[in-house]
């Protein structure tokens, strides 16, 4: 297969979309609580509420939908699995062993539970965080739900697992080539050029067309020094929060941007070295020299600027990662406990600082990582909450 060319870096004078930093755990109404009226049958499945970044946005559910919101169990609460440009896909749990995917039109606001898996596929929904959403290029309006699945050992992927609303119909397509590879991590899915793209935050990502008949997988490694490697069947003995903590693969401005920070005790490389936040862009994904190395910043200098102590984050403590901005690739997002900063980067300068609770209805702060929010450019389409003077309305849509 010849190597794809490289991608030009879009123009800096397109007009930025607007976005929201989507919590990953909705917000469930009980039929007493405030709102729940706006969400009763027959008028509406779900609410959207939306503010500016690094302000939170958040899914709001019905009880009816979400019946058991406050378990916390392993794989056992309710959470947005995958975004598209105007759909939500979540799972949450409708009995003890019954884990429901429910598809969410944002702009109709309904959510349908998506149909039984027929037996003789042989597949069923994984409980791991490997299932992506795609606009169908063929069917506008339409979407592909689809799930990698592996072998026993994880080590080679044989199979998609497809959901078509265009035609309501499940379906198994083998693939027709694909990588052998260590275990794999199942660290996010994610659809960008119209393809969907499986992280492994330790390794790599593969990526394939689930429109095609015959998927060809093909895996896109990790810039060069950046792969957690370790004897046997993945013991990198990390575990996978500390990874989404400190390493993650966003979009922004069209181009995929891979960010870590380095000098944690999990980099036995960098013992004794001071923090850092890089980020890479893929460029050419296909060739020899797929990354694209973009800027390097030290803590210290961010902790020293006059805009970190003005805005009152704690000195000498490394952030979790949260995301990047899908208009700037210079400006990151950070969580410092319960509050969310923007960063730019370069200039080493906070730019916004916001109380954030991802799950706010328990106020666990252990979802305060990359995996658990999503850079959403949702476009309002007509209903954009804006102000005469441009402001944007914080509302309930």
């Amino acid at each position: 297969m010849a190597s794809a060319p490289a991608r030009r870096e879009p123009c800096d004078a397109a007009l930025p979309r607007p976005w929201f930093a989507l919590a990953s755990i909705p917000v469930v109404y009980g039929a007493n609580d405030e709102g729940a009226k706006a969400i009763a049958p027959g008028t509406a499945d779900l609410l959207l509420e939306l503010h500016d970044p690094p302000r939170p946005s958040y899914l709001a559910l019905p009880e009816r939908l979400v019946p058991n919101a406050r378990r916390r169990e392993r794989n056992d609460f309710p959470r947005i699995v995958a975004v598209g440009s105007d759909r939500l896909l979540f799972m949450a749990t409708q009995g003890r062993r019954d884990h429901g995917y429910f598809l969410c039109d944002v702009k109709a606001r309904t959510a349908a539970r998506l149909p039984v898996i027929p037996l003789e596929m042989g597949l069923k929904l994984l409980l791991r965080r490997n299932i992506g959403l795609v606009a169908d290029p063929r069917c506008p309006g339409h979407y592909m739900i689809a799930q990698l699945h592996a072998n026993v050992m994880k080590r080679r992927h044989d199979a998609l697992l497809c959901y078509s609303t265009a035609t309501g119909q499940w379906a198994v397509k083998p693939l027709a080539s694909a990588t052998d590879h260590e275990s794999w991590g199942a660290d996010g899915v994610f659809a960008h050029d119209g393809l969907l793209w499986w992280v492994d935050i330790g390794y790599g990502m593969l990526v394939c067309n689930p429109f095609d008949d015959l998927p060809h997988l093909r895996f896109v490694r990790l810039p060069i020094g950046c792969e957690i490697h370790g004897p046997g069947d993945r013991p990198r003995l990390i575990s996978t929060s500390l990874m989404d903590q400190s390493r993650c693969v966003r979009i922004s401005q069209g181009m995929l941007r891979y960010v870590e920070i380095r000098g944690l005790s999990y980099d036995s490389a960098a013992v004794n070295v001071a923090p850092t936040v890089s980020m890479w862009t893929l460029v050419n994904p296909a060739g020899p020299h797929p990354w694209r190395f973009e800027y390097e910043a030290y803590f210290s200098d961010i902790w020293a600027h006059d805009s970190y102590v003005a805005a009152g984050l704690p000195q000498g403590k490394v952030p979790n990662l949260a995301l990047v901005d899908p208009n700037n690739h210079g400006v990151v997002y950070f969580f410092q406990g319960s509050t969310m900063f923007s960063l730019d980067v370069r200039a080493r300068r906070v730019l916004a600082c916001e109380e954030c609770l991802v799950d706010r209805l328990g106020q666990n702060l252990e979802f305060q990582y990359s995996r658990f929010v999503e850079a959403w450019d949702w476009e309002l389409r007509g209903n954009d909450p804006a102000s005469s003077d441009g402001t944007r309305i914080n509302q309930l849509f």
